[in-house]
This record gives C-alpha cells, structure tokens and sequence, in this order.
C-alpha cells in the first residue's frame, strides 16, 4: 500500500463532505488519536504510573496471567 496514495484519497474523500455532523466526527477522531491519556492524569497518578513501570523494568511485578488468575478472570 502506497501510504501518501491513500492520504491523498482520505484528502479528496473529506474535500466532498458536506455533512458538518461527520467532519466533527472526524475531527473527534484524529483528536483522539493523537490524544495520550496518561497527560489527563494528576501530577500523583503520573508518578505513580512511572513508579510501576520502574518496578516492572526490574522484574518485581506480576505476570499478567497470575493476576487475572488471582482475580478469578
């Protein structure tokens, strides 16, 4: 797949619209694409986020199956 092809074909696509309710919707979702959620956090949910990744690097954390299992998921 040819990727400047294919964004010159969305860019026609979107050019013909006339529907404002589906250029918002569109608009909603390149916004949320690029949107990264951990920025939404408090400056404590951050830290704690980080905190956790530390642990993980170090090999102190829980494999994924052991905590669904411990959770009876």
């Amino acid at each position: 797949m040819d990727l400047q092809a294919e964004k010159l074909k969305i860019v026609k696509e979107v050019l013909t619209i006339e529907d404002i309710n589906l250029i918002k919707e569109i608009k909603n979702l390149l916004k949320s694409r690029s949107h990264d959620w951990f920025d939404d956090l408090s400056d404590e949910q951050q830290q704690a986020v980080m905190k956790s990744l530390e642990k993980l690097d170090r090999g102190e954390g829980i494999p994924h199956e052991e905590a669904m299992a411990r959770l009876g998921l």
